[in-house]
């Protein structure tokens, strides 16, 4: 009997991405590990080669020092992006021998915003990860320009996974 051949596309995936979870938030009904890594992965894999990135869910007070301390903002936000090269050009592929980050998620403030913009948390978890992880990859939203390329690709990578599109309620 002839052997199967296998592909081991897990394997692979994993030796080019990994995610370092830790969930600190007293939150319940959160997104399993797996859905972020899904999340996650699905912004990084058509870009870098290798990633590694760490994912920390904080409650508002931690969540809130870290905007406090890093950002000079005083109050909790939804997700918080830290490139290992942060000043730097971040997003080089042919230089670059990966993509290096960290991300800082508050749960609490992911469920308000949820409630008050109509969306599922699952939603809303999915779409602020991979804006997160577009963060660390050099992506920003702070000229009209930059943020209609951000916002059509997490539109697109979001579709890609068979989520709304995040942006559309905003056009309404």
């Amino acid at each position: 009997m002839k052997k199967a051949k296998r592909y081991p596309f897990l394997k692979l995936q994993r030796q080019r991405f990994a995610l370092h979870f830790d969930n600190q938030s007293s939150a319940a009904g959160l997104p399993s590990e797996r859905d972020f890594y899904r999340w996650a992965w699905q912004a990084v894999k058509q870009h870098h080669r290798h990633a590694d990135i760490s994912l920390l869910l904080l409650d508002e007070e931690p969540a809130r020092a870290c905007n406090r301390d890093y950002r000079g903002k005083d109050y909790a936000t939804n997700v918080l992006s830290f490139a290992l090269d942060e000043g730097e050009t971040m997003y080089a592929p042919a230089l670059s021998d990966g993509l290096h980050g960290d991300l800082v998620i508050c749960p609490q403030v992911v469920f308000k915003e949820a409630a008050e913009q109509g969306k599922t948390p699952e939603q809303h978890f999915a779409h602020l990860t991979i804006h997160g992880v577009l963060h660390l990859m050099g992506y920003d939203h702070i000229e009209d320009t930059e943020a209609e390329e951000m916002e059509a690709l997490e539109t697109r990578l979001l579709n890609q996974l068979a989520y709304p599109d995040p942006y559309s309620q905003d056009e309404q």
